[in-house]
């Protein structure tokens, strides 16, 4: 049985906090593949993402180990990234008896039941809660107990923003030890986020 991770978010910009909590939980699930999985559009977003392609391609630059595949599967999708829908398509496409694991974040967790057909996703694959703050974990456990079939890890990652980041750098401040040096090159190479050639305001 293969066990692969689904890890998907907008990733604009992907950052350190999403780097150290993938290989976290590469190693606590155990898992032989993670997939890295970009939000093709979102409405819910106040906010347009950045175009699909340059986070397609910084996820690429970032997540490139051997264990990481970085999936255009919402594009293949339309668009249309019911995580439902992603989750079939992709049991379609591995073998039957490969173990999906949903990772998302607290956030996420205490509106899960939100979530399009959240019971049908509880049925088809693990989720599993990725505490960020201490502080969160009680509120954590008792909510995926309400919820039923939810595991709740307790990771060391510090809570980084990826607005917080943008702000900065449209700012023109740094974003050091918020990025990885590849992802801080792709931003400057392609003037994302207020940037300018050279990285100067």
């Amino acid at each position: 049985m293969k066990r692969v991770g689904i890890f998907g978010g907008a990733f604009d910009p992907p950052h350190v906090g999403h780097e150290r909590l993938a290989a976290l939980c590469c190693e606590r699930l155990g898992l032989e593949e993670l997939l890295v999985v970009p939000t093709f559009r979102s409405p819910h977003k106040p906010t347009p993402l950045t175009d699909y392609e340059h986070r397609l391609n910084m996820c690429k630059a970032v997540f490139n180990k051997k264990i990481h595949t970085v999936s255009d599967m919402e594009r293949q999708l339309n668009g249309e990234g019911y995580t439902i829908n992603l989750i079939r398509s992709l049991k379609d496409a591995y073998p039957k008896d490969t173990k999906f694991f949903l990772i998302i974040g607290g956030d996420m967790l205490f509106g899960f039941e939100k979530w399009y057909k959240y019971e049908s996703i509880l049925k088809e694959c693990s989720v599993v809660a990725a505490a960020r703050e201490e502080d969160s974990y009680a509120d954590m456990l008792e909510h995926a107990a309400e919820l039923g079939r939810i595991k709740v890890l307790n990771l060391p990652v510090t809570n980084i923003s990826s607005t917080e980041i943008r702000e900065k750098l449209q700012r023109g401040d740094g974003a050091e030890g918020l990025l990885s040096p590849a992802v801080s090159d792709y931003i400057e190479e392609h003037c994302l986020y207020g940037q300018e050639t050279g990285g100067k305001p």
